[in-house]
């Protein structure tokens, strides 16, 4: 039953993203935190003992597996570069854009959003197949080496980051080594400091 409850605890925690990183980061009551996946995931608080034990063994591992990784998408932070592009717009429609030569695109199931330079709003504004259009943005794109291919969790780290400043990315477009992230002017300064310092 010892192997079993520890899978059970591995498959609670793994659901729960945030719950992972206080495990990770030993800033929770395993008490507390074991009384309530006994009682969830396993129906009765008689495995709380062991549940707990699972949880420090589980904090344990993944302290040592996510410093590796930590380190791992550092390294590929710190040998990227960062370029900047103001007055950018974001253009969204149903069908091909034939008039505008874009920085950038990408296609889905029922539309197109165009990454265009904003002085070329001009030549699709009358265009009926437009959906949305965002202007005042600005384009940071960062340029890595080809191991991003290869480790997980540098854009997560980027966007988490991003995200717990209260920054949100209008649109992001990854090709090969290039990741592409669009935002609005007022906050492109904290946006471009905080993706610079992950590579010093």
């Amino acid at each position: 039953m010892k192997g079993k409850i520890s899978e059970l605890v591995w498959l609670y925690v793994k659901k729960r993203p945030f719950l992972k990183e206080i495990i990770r980061e030993k800033t929770v009551n395993y008490s507390a935190l074991a009384r309530k996946i006994s009682t969830e995931a396993l129906g009765n608080k008689k495995y709380v003992n062991a549940v707990k034990m699972a949880l420090q063994r589980l904090s344990s591992k993944l302290d040592k597996k996510e410093e590796n990784l930590e380190n791992d998408i550092l390294s590929v932070l710190k040998n990227s570069s960062i370029t900047l592009m103001s007055k950018i717009a974001v253009v969204v429609s149903s069908s091909i854009l034939e008039n505008i030569r874009p920085i950038s695109f990408v296609k889905s199931r029922d539309t197109i959003t165009y990454i265009i330079h904003q002085q070329d709003l001009e030549k699709v504004k009358k265009s009926r197949s437009i959906r949305l259009i965002q202007d005042t943005l600005n384009l940071i794109t960062i340029h890595s080496p080809e191991e991003l291919e290869d480790t997980p969790g540098v854009i997560s780290m980027i966007l988490g980051l991003l995200a717990s400043e209260g920054i949100n990315v209008v649109e992001f477009i990854s090709c090969y080594t290039d990741t592409l992230l669009i935002v609005k002017e007022s906050d492109t300064s904290r946006t471009y400091e905080i993706i610079s310092e992950l590579m010093v």
